[in-house]
């Protein structure tokens, strides 16, 4: 009936909206009935896939032909499992869940009427054999599934103005990293100039002081050859007074009457006899100290430049001499009672000349020099540091700049384990405070190209302290897109080899990558 009224001539005054109404009635019992025809498990995009041309049905990889009716009778026929996709005889089959409300979904197929509501066939069509009746949550799961995804949304949106913000950090401090190094080149020229400046005003001047010392070290040498002529004729002068006092000890000896056993004179001469023999065996030790020590006068006249260890020489040559000449004296004097027949006791007068050095001039050629070859060292060593914090690789867009160097930290009960991006990881006990190094930041591990947008999602701290009996340890730290930069999770999947996982806006997607979703 439905079939003749559309057909049959109008011949009353229907409305033009009475013709549409009719229309659309048809087309949803034709809609209705393609449905009915679509084999169970397949979605409506693969419809086309199963229509029925004829008796027969071919595997949708082309390995063979079956018979129509042969499509989910829970055998499987095709390599593939496309003939079984509502049930579960091919392992490789797929199930298809409308999930009206949600989102629709595959399962496998091995995984139908199995007596498990599957949570991703939120409407239950997975389990159809009555075995166990799963109820439609998709309207629920769906509402609660749009207010993460609302949730998230604005969650990415939010790490995407942030980041936008970590992008124009990078971008302003490699401008400002760029403009340093071009200011420290600069400069590093200024200071070489100055620093040869220096060198050459340093080498005049001490060219100046080495003419100036030629000049006062021959007056020096002219007065140190009066002086060494002073101490010969004082060391003879001593000598002569020694052997004066060694010849009245001697007359005194062989005039003694030997009947007269006076204890005081035999103890007297017999300590003449031990002294006697005692000083001819230092004065035969002195001779060999005078020929080693003694200076050549015109051997001095040509090592004019050698005045000042001349200088330093002299007292001691001095002191050598008239000191122990003068113990020898004194001990006479003492030993016997002698001091009334010397008339004066010889005097040491000697007096230490002052060390020689630099000229204040030179001092002061030698300190400006020093300065400039400083200030040089410095500006070279900054140059240094800028030039690998340019290296780094804070990202395509830079966006990474404003993590390096900042810390984070996790509290994990036992332990804190702490980050500082792209440098160290550290793990500190929270018993006994003690700490760990755990690695050195060494790579990008993301993915292996930096095409790949995964690349820049994971780093590797290495070069960690050593396990007892294991290796060295290590961190694996893989990012995910969040408002706070923040570690959330740290675990030991093998000894000591560590996993962490934070959220931070620098990997959350770019603003134009947003809009670009969004259309």
């Amino acid at each position: 009936m439905v079939y003749k009224r559309l057909f049959t001539p109008i011949k009353s005054n229907l409305t033009f909206g009475l013709l549409i109404l009719n229309l659309i009635v048809f087309l949803s019992v034709l809609v209705h009935a393609g449905q009915n025809n679509i084999p169970k498990g397949v979605a409506k995009s693969d419809a086309h896939l199963y229509e029925k041309k004829g008796s027969t049905w071919k595997c949708l990889d082309g390995s063979a032909t079956i018979e129509y009716e042969a499509i989910n009778d829970d055998y499987c026929d095709c390599a593939d499992g496309s003939d079984e996709p509502g049930t579960s005889a091919c392992p490789n089959g797929r199930f298809f869940c409308t999930n009206s409300g949600h989102i629709s979904s595959y399962i496998s197929s091995s995984r139908v009427n199995d007596g498990v509501c599957e949570p991703e066939c939120c409407d239950g069509s997975d389990e159809y054999d009555g075995k166990i009746e799963c109820p439609n949550d998709c309207e629920k799961v769906g509402a609660e599934y749009r207010r993460h995804a609302e949730q998230l949304a604005k969650m990415r949106a939010k790490g995407a103005q942030i980041k936008s913000e970590y992008i124009e950090y990078g971008k302003k401090s490699k401008q400002q990293l760029e403009s340093e190094l071009n200011r420290l080149k600069t400069l590093l020229e200024a200071t070489k100039i100055r620093v040869a400046e220096r060198e050459v005003a340093l080498k005049k001047v001490q060219e100046k002081e080495k003419a100036e010392s030629k000049t006062k070290d021959h007056i020096r040498i002219q007065k140190y050859q009066v002086k060494i002529r002073t101490l010969r004729e004082r060391e003879e002068r001593l000598r002569e007074q020694i052997d004066t006092l060694l010849n009245i000890l001697k007359d005194m000896k062989k005039d003694h009457n030997q009947n007269y056993h006076d204890m005081a004179v035999k103890a007297a001469i017999k300590g003449y006899d031990e002294f006697v023999e005692e000083y001819e065996r230092e004065m035969e030790e002195n001779m060999e100290f005078d020929q080693e020590d003694e200076i050549d006068e015109e051997e001095v006249k040509g090592e004019e430049s050698q005045a000042p260890e001349i200088e330093t020489s002299l007292p001691s040559l001095s002191e050598r001499i008239s000191g122990a000449l003068l113990d020898v004296y004194n001990d006479i004097l003492e030993t016997f009672g002698l001091s009334e027949y010397v008339i004066r006791k010889p005097e040491q007068q000697y007096s230490r000349p002052s060390d020689g050095g630099k000229s204040k001039e030179v001092i002061a050629a030698y300190d400006a020099y020093d300065e400039a070859e400083e200030e040089k060292r410095k500006v070279e060593n900054d140059i240094t540091e800028v030039n690998k914090k340019l290296e780094k690789d804070y990202g395509t867009q830079l966006e990474f700049a404003k993590l390096d160097g900042e810390c984070f930290s996790h509290d994990a009960k036992d332990y804190t384990y702490t980050i500082c991006m792209f440098d160290k990881a550290t793990q500190k006990s929270n018993k006994d405070h003690v700490s760990t190094h755990l690695g050195y930041f060494e790579k990008w591990i993301g993915a292996e190209s930096k095409e790949d947008d995964k690349y820049y999602t994971a780093q590797l701290y290495t070069r960690g302290t050593r396990c007892w009996n294991g290796p060295e340890r290590s961190v694996k730290l893989y990012l995910e897109c969040g408002i706070e930069n923040k570690i959330f999770s740290v675990a030991e999947p093998e000894k000591c080899e560590y996993i962490m996982k934070m959220t931070t806006p620098a990997v959350c997607p770019s603003i134009e990558k947003l809009n670009h979703e969004e259309l």
